[in-house]
């Protein structure tokens, strides 16, 4: 009807006044239209166990990172939260807020630079408070380690790069930031203590590993630098390591496994051991991805992204399997198709799930079997996502 009323007002001078009219009358019914209100107050069910966040840098255009959730059992899209240029987030121990380091350009993508902490409130996912922090965050792809929630909930530690390593402190009671630890110098990652409560690890250029003590106001209150664990020049591990309680796991390049246990003052390293078959079977096999680890705390379980024809330089090839180890033993217990993929989380609940990202796309796997059963797929979780959180459980 409207390209006919077209043509018809085209067609003929005379006819100018009519359109004239129709366009009026059209005006007349759009403005009958009652007014759309947006409005708030919207919220997400109440949280499950299997509650994802998938960190998307969307790397093509880095300026619009974003915070995709879902909910891992029916792998329905819930929402999203924006975290602006190269995003990090990390979700509180308790669940309700989600903590994002970001960058802000006046010009978006240039002029004054602005650096922040956000908190936004994990149910109605509004922002709750930001805190302006020193322009040196590390603007790198999203690895679990670069924004930590001290053990007692306190602290937040952010890792920096410019490209000279420390770590910015900001108190999450008064909102401020509180100091910037350069003692980190030449040490990467932060890896947050349990048993102790306002502590990092770090993982230093020498191999050796990094402590560093605060007190209650966020400032340093001591530090202890270890013997070095790995040759970084023979053995070099990646820097994504997770735990069993105290004990964290860290996976070389050639696929052996380290340990440190923090439950003391000093780091006490165990034995490394090889994920690799002692028969010579499983030669030219050799982990790879970015957040490539995964520990269960009740089974005491271990996932590792495998691929074959490893080689110098291989150590961020997708997973051609996945090979599950009992942390007690040291035995491999299963090996799972890969499914490409770079990074991956467990939950922590009574029916764990194994949660793998290739990027894209998330897979849902029963990990209650030693063998991950795979039930499903969230396609398109992410454009270029290498991060999955599931929701932080605690048994009730």
């Amino acid at each position: 009807m409207n390209a006919l009323r077209a043509r018809s007002c085209t067609s003929r001078a005379g006819q100018w006044a009519l359109c004239a009219a129709l366009a009026a009358a059209a005006g007349l019914a759009r403005a009958d239209l009652p007014v759309e209100e947006l409005k708030g107050g919207a919220r997400l069910p109440p949280a499950t166990p299997h509650r994802l966040y998938v960190m998307d840098a969307v790397f093509n255009h880095l300026v619009d990172s974003r915070i995709n959730i879902y909910d891992g059992d029916t792998r329905k899209f819930l929402g999203l939260v924006p975290t602006s240029f190269n995003g990090h987030m990390t979700v509180s121990a308790d669940g309700k807020d989600i903590y994002v380091m970001t960058t802000y350009y006046e010009r978006l993508n240039r002029g004054k630079r602005t650096d922040l902490i956000e908190a936004w409130d994990a149910e109605t996912l509004t922002p709750r408070f930001e805190v302006p922090i020193p322009q040196k965050r590390a603007q790198a792809l999203n690895y679990r380690n670069y924004l930590r929630q001290s053990t007692d909930g306190g602290l937040l530690f952010v890792q920096n790069a410019t490209p000279a390593s420390s770590v910015t402190v900001v108190d999450l009671k008064t909102r401020q930031f509180t100091d910037e630890i350069t003692a980190a110098a030449g040490c990467w990652s932060i890896i947050v203590l349990p048993s102790r409560p306002r502590s990092f690890a770090s993982i230093c250029g020498d191999g050796a590993l990094l402590t560093v003590d605060l007190d209650a106001a966020g400032k340093p209150a001591g530090q202890q630098r270890s013997q070095p664990m790995f040759d970084p020049e023979k053995d070099p591990v990646f820097t994504h390591t997770e735990n069993l309680g105290n004990t964290f796991y860290f996976v070389s390049y050639n696929g052996n496994v380290y340990s440190a246990d923090f439950s003391g003052q000093d780091a006490v390293f165990g034995k490394p051991w090889s994920l690799l078959d002692a028969s010579g079977k499983d030669q030219g096999w050799r982990p790879g991805g970015y957040n490539l680890l995964a520990v269960n705390q009740a089974s005491k379980r271990l996932y590792v992204g495998m691929h074959p024809n490893g080689a110098e330089g291989s150590h961020k090839t997708p997973a051609s399997e996945i090979w599950v180890y009992d942390l007690s033993t040291h035995k491999r217990v299963a090996r799972v198709p890969g499914r490409n993929a770079l990074s991956m989380s467990v939950s922590q609940d009574e029916a764990p799930r194994l949660y793998t990202l290739d990027g894209g796309n998330v897979n849902v796997y029963d990990a209650a079997p030693a063998a991950p059963v795979l039930k499903g797929t969230i396609e398109g979780a992410g454009e270029t996502a290498l991060q999955v959180e599931p929701q932080p459980w605690r048994a009730p």
